[in-house]
């Protein structure tokens, strides 16, 4: 008779819960300051202030003092006004991410962005999120890394960054690219991905605006949201199934079978696409060329890698590896969304120890994650594309992951790539300010302050 084999145990994982006085220090530097930052948004005053002196380092070093003042990496507190598991191991985030166990519709987040896109994916569960899902993934094209239009976004792109006034602008000796220079060119280039190329409309950016600002104080402008979606309704209407934009391939998924499922509410799905798109553009293709232009080594090697293309088309945007490498370093270093927050939907065990109950919340600090040297080492608060390419270099959360990762991740990848890329082919950048330190990227920047020279 062959001997039986033990069961592997598994290591006891604890999880504490914070003293008062700890919780209230969580919620001074790191639940308040997340509101005021802006729930959906960074408000423009607010990150000038408190990036100048250096915030969000005192958030991060009081995370690190509480996992060593209980020698613990799941903690239990509030956040901000619910019973909340914070789990800092890198296994509890993969355990955490690939179960249907929870949700993605935590109520802080449900309530601000419902302002403005109220049936979105990015706060549905159950059957009305697998609808979703499945609509978005077909729309978005989500199992392919070139979207079935690449070759005419491809040309959206290019024809939009060539708008920008090179470096003898009116005469003068330098041009410099600021903000709302960057903000004008994530809105032209994210309106024609969605509506079709040549196919703008202000009267859409300027409702989004203003929806935008409002769900910040998680409030509704009721009459920019009546206007923002007639004028979604109107473009709907009015786009052909088939044509080569996200507008075109919504109107092919309304014409399958159920598509037209009543949970699905396309016009929902396409206002979030309008938002996180003009948002992306703008602010990961400026945070990645702030610091580019930062490390003069890494834009010459790039602009090299650009330059042995030749022509820029979408078939080649595979081959700029590099690149990549530092797009997804600026979002590892800046993630866009700092803090993963879930719901559980049902009592279950977290990695079979931890019991969590229906409702409560688990909250995946990935800006902690990103920069924990325990996990990235001497990279953890530097710019190292030449890491990121390496075999070993750490699993990274930026657009979460498993089941519930962003839906347009390839498309949005290609498009900052190809956005960076057309503009490394043309010019050499400069970063005027605010001044980074190679030797510690700050956790926080202000982007609004932002100033490239090109050259």
């Amino acid at each position: 008779m062959r001997p039986a084999i033990a069961s592997p145990t598994l290591a006891p994982i604890e999880a504490k819960r914070l003293s008062r006085w700890d919780m209230l220090r969580v919620q001074w530097l790191v639940s308040i300051p997340t509101f005021l930052l802006g729930v959906v948004a960074a408000k423009r005053c607010l990150l000038w202030s408190r990036a100048r002196p250096g915030a969000g380092w005192s958030a991060m070093q009081l995370l690190r003092e509480l996992r060593e003042k209980y020698h613990c990496d799941h903690l239990w507190l509030w956040f901000p006004l619910r019973r909340t598991l914070l789990a800092l191991a890198p296994e509890t985030f993969e355990a955490v991410l690939a179960s249907d166990a929870n949700a993605a519709d935590p109520v802080l987040k449900k309530r601000a962005l419902s302002r403005f896109v109220p049936d979105a994916l990015v706060i549905s569960s159950g059957s009305e999120w697998r609808n979703r899902r499945r609509f978005n993934e077909e729309a978005l094209d989500s199992d392919n890394r070139l979207h079935r239009h690449s070759r005419a976004f491809m040309q959206v792109v290019q024809q939009e960054t060539d708008r920008l006034p090179g470096p003898a602008y009116d005469g003068l000796p330098a041009y410099e690219l600021c903000w709302s220079d960057f903000c004008s060119l994530g809105e032209r280039i994210s309106q024609q991905i969605v509506l079709g190329a040549g196919r703008l409309s202000p009267e859409i950016a300027t409702q989004l605006a203003r929806l935008v600002r409002s769900s910040n104080f998680l409030l509704r402008h009721a009459g920019a949201f009546s206007a923002f979606y007639g004028r979604i309704d109107a473009y709907l209407a009015a786009t052909a199934p088939g044509t080569p934009c996200l507008m075109g391939d919504s109107s092919t998924e309304l014409n399958r079978k159920g598509a037209t499922d009543c949970s699905t509410r396309v016009p929902e799905q396409i206002g979030f696409w309008f938002f996180v798109l003009k948002d992306a553009l703008a602010l990961h293709v400026s945070r990645t060329l702030a610091l580019i232009a930062t490390h003069p080594t890494v834009q010459d090697r790039i602009r090299r890698e650009v330059g042995r293309l030749g022509v820029l088309t979408a078939d080649r945007l595979n081959r700029l590896d590099y690149l990549e490498a530092c797009i997804h370093e600026q979002l590892r270093l800046w993630p866009p969304v700092p803090m993963l927050l879930r719901r559980a939907t049902s009592s279950f065990l977290l990695r079979d120890q931890i019991a969590l109950e229906a409702g409560q919340q688990i909250l995946l600090h990935a800006g902690f994650y990103h920069r924990d040297p325990k996990i990235f080492g001497e990279a953890a608060d530097r710019f190292s594309p030449d890491d990121a390419l390496s075999q070993g270099f750490p699993v990274t959360y930026f657009f979460s992951r498993y089941r519930q990762s962003c839906a347009g991740r390839p498309l949005i990848t290609f498009l900052l790539k190809a956005t960076v890329a057309s503009l490394l082919s043309r010019f050499e950048f400069t970063l005027r300010g605010p001044s980074i330190d190679p030797s510690f990227i700050p956790y926080l920047y202000d982007h609004f302050s932002l100033r490239l020279k090109i050259e």
